[in-house]
């Protein structure tokens, strides 16, 4: 639960930062700066507050949970991810969209995320050291086609009037040539935590195939995008004499250790993944073999129970053991010869309750399942039917799920959500499921949506993030402190027990601010105003202004082909979607994207204008987009 006094939250991270750095340096990892990396893996690994209290040391084991408290429990002025206002002037959104990169020579493979770097999340954005890095599927050519690019003076639009002054388009920030054999980039980069290092794959194709895991510490200035840098900082390692299209590296950032996959079934175990010189590791036992010979996912690593979680194209889930360099479970997930058996969306695993969340098209031979397994025994819990999936011939790749904000709280109060079928066909739907007091995915969907008319058209899979400061906003016309008693002025519908954030004060230590109402003012329904409790200085401000917020849970996600259905008609050749829930009502909008939208990465909560954002390349154009995060401009 959050912390009932505000400052709390700020005490927690500075003990959390100061306990996490000695644990780097006990794993030989030098003490560096740390930002805020936001790539594929930050969402595989989510947990709940009440769990994370019965096992504090999780915020210290895994650096993705601790970066996501901070999101999630709005710090006070934790710069990002903090209102902006005493910071930078505010500007209306633009009404064309933030801005689109053409012509970058290649795109995204379908479920392949770019990777975004904070440099200092207790800061304001920073239009220099904030970037944004996109790996290309085509082969690079030096002084030619770039294939690992990336921007900074990323929070701009196109009439000018973003964070970044003047600006109406990013700028290159660093363009390379990353191929040393003719290789692409089939799958997902990862950062460093000081965002310096960039770790990816090269795979070679053909019968004499290789994955080449690759770290490059980057220059800024470097190249553009049709005249690439030849890199002048990289290692190299050649893992497999296969290539690598799916399985995107995990870095245990604890034990500076990477896991990555190759096409050949096999998972390999590389050290240091950052910061020297990186070579097979584990002992005889690895690489492990998985599944002879298939494409596997990203490895999803529970550093607290040692345990690597990985699917593969043949329709299996398995645990390995990784001290042991043993796969120790194995769990059938898809129907062994029907059409589409194979394990294609990322595994979810909830480090703090232990449980791990599959997918899959034809999980039964009657359709497509979600399914919750306890991750240490392998056992399934509950079994979610998302559909008619693959079942009656159709082939069909399902992406992942995911969970609203409120199930960082406790699993009882959230919803995880995703794309299946329809339970005859398979046109797209929207599938959302509850869970009950001990944390078990309850299999009736609580709402099921048609979001397609087209047997031909899918979706990419799902994200999701609670912005504070998005959505419907009160006015405020006065605030006070007495006797640790916060009292705002502003006509509001809100609830005793009900979390709001403050932003736009006259007052700094007020903005960014999340309290807990604890008593409401005047008549309703419509109230004029409202108390919390907060410790500060007595003192009174009777003409003070701002915004009071609920905040908005957003939910982004793609569709391939025909978005008719959606608001707005957004085309019948695909749109990215956002689904909005501000204090109950909930709101879609889609936007054209030619083709759907690769994976998608969302970053900050920033009310500086263009600060709030998602980040993509279009699948069917060579295009990498930027999005405001309310609106999708």
């Amino acid at each position: 639960m959050k912390p009932r006094h505000p400052f709390v939250v700020l005490a927690l991270w500075c003990v959390v930062f100061l306990a996490f750095a000695p644990s780097l340096c006990a794993q030989k990892v030098p003490l560096r700066h740390v930002g805020f990396v936001q790539d594929w893996s930050q969402h595989q690994i989510v947990f709940s507050r009440d769990a994370l209290a019965r096992n504090p040391d999780l915020i210290l084991r895994e650096p993705r949970v601790m970066q996501q408290l901070i999101e999630r429990t709005q710090a006070p002025d934790w710069g990002a991810f903090h209102s902006a206002d005493s910071i930078a002037p505010r500007h209306g959104n633009s009404d064309g969209r933030d801005w689109e990169v053409q012509d970058l020579g290649q795109r995204l493979r379908a479920n392949t995320f770019p990777a975004k770097f904070s440099f200092d999340p207790s800061a304001p954005p920073s239009c220099t050291n904030d970037y944004v890095v996109f790996g290309l599927d085509i082969v690079g050519i030096t002084s030619g086609q770039a294939n690992l690019v990336a921007f900074n003076n990323l929070y701009v639009n196109d009439d000018g009037t973003g964070y970044c002054p003047v600006l109406t388009a990013p700028t290159v920030m660093f363009a390379y040539n990353v191929s040393t054999d003719g290789g692409k980039l089939n799958t997902s980069p990862v950062l460093s935590l000081d965002g310096t290092e960039i770790a990816f794959v090269e795979s070679l194709g053909g019968s004499t195939g290789a994955a080449i895991f690759h770290v490059l510490t980057w220059t800024a200035g470097q190249g553009a995008i049709g005249a690439a840098f030849a890199p002048t900082s990289m290692t190299s390692l050649t893992y497999a004499l296969k290539s690598d299209t799916t399985s995107s590296p995990w870095v245990d950032y604890s034990s500076n250790t990477a896991f990555v996959g190759a096409d050949n079934g096999q998972v390999y175990q590389i050290a240091p993944a950052f910061y020297g010189t990186p070579v097979l590791t584990g002992g005889p036992n690895w690489p492990i073999l998985i599944s002879n010979n298939y494409e596997l996912t990203p490895p999803v690593f529970d550093n607290s129970r040692g345990l690597l979680i990985v699917g593969s194209v043949n329709g299996n889930l398995y645990q390995v053991n990784t001290s042991e360099g043993l796969v120790t479970a194995v769990l059938p997930v898809g129907l062994t010869g029907t059409t589409s058996p194979g394990i294609y969306a990322t595994p979810i695993v909830d480090i703090a309750n232990g449980y791990t969340f599959v997918v899959n098209a034809d999980a039964s031979g009657a359709g497509a399942e979600l399914l919750q397994v306890n991750t240490e025994t392998f056992e399934v819990h509950e079994t979610a039917h998302i559909g008619e999936g693959s079942s009656t011939g159709t082939v069909l790749h399902l992406r992942q799920p995911t969970f609203s904000n409120a199930y960082y709280t406790s699993p009882s109060d959230g919803v995880i959500t995703l794309c299946g079928t329809g339970s005859s066909d398979t046109t797209p739907y929207q599938y959302t499921f509850g869970f009950d007091t001990n944390g078990e995915m309850i299999e009736s969907p609580l709402s099921t949506l048609q979001l397609s008319t087209s047997d031909f058209d899918t979706c990419t899979g799902w994200d999701e993030f609670f912005n504070p400061y998005a959505g419907v906003a009160d006015a405020v016309t006065a605030t006070s402190i007495s006797s640790d008693v916060l009292t705002v002025t502003a006509s509001n519908n809100f609830t005793v027990g009900e979390t709001v954030y403050i932003q736009g004060t006259d007052e700094s230590f007020l903005n960014g601010q999340a309290v807990t109402v604890a008593s409401l003012i005047g008549p309703g329904p419509t109230f004029t105003g409202f108390t919390a409790n907060f410790t500060n200085p007595d003192y009174g401000n009777p003409t003070d202004t701002g915004d009071v917020t609920v905040g908005t849970d957003f939910f982004f996600f793609g569709l391939t082909g025909d978005c008719t259905l959606l608001p707005g008609g957004a085309g019948s050749t695909g749109c990215v979607v956002a689904i909005a829930n501000n204090a109950g009502t909930t709101t879609t909008t889609a936007s054209a994207v030619d083709g759907g939208p690769s994976g998608i990465i969302i970053d900050n909560y920033s009310t500086a204008a263009e600060a709030s954002s998602i980040y993509f390349t279009a699948l069917s154009a060579d295009t990498a987009f930027k999005f405001t995060q309310s609106g999708l401009q």
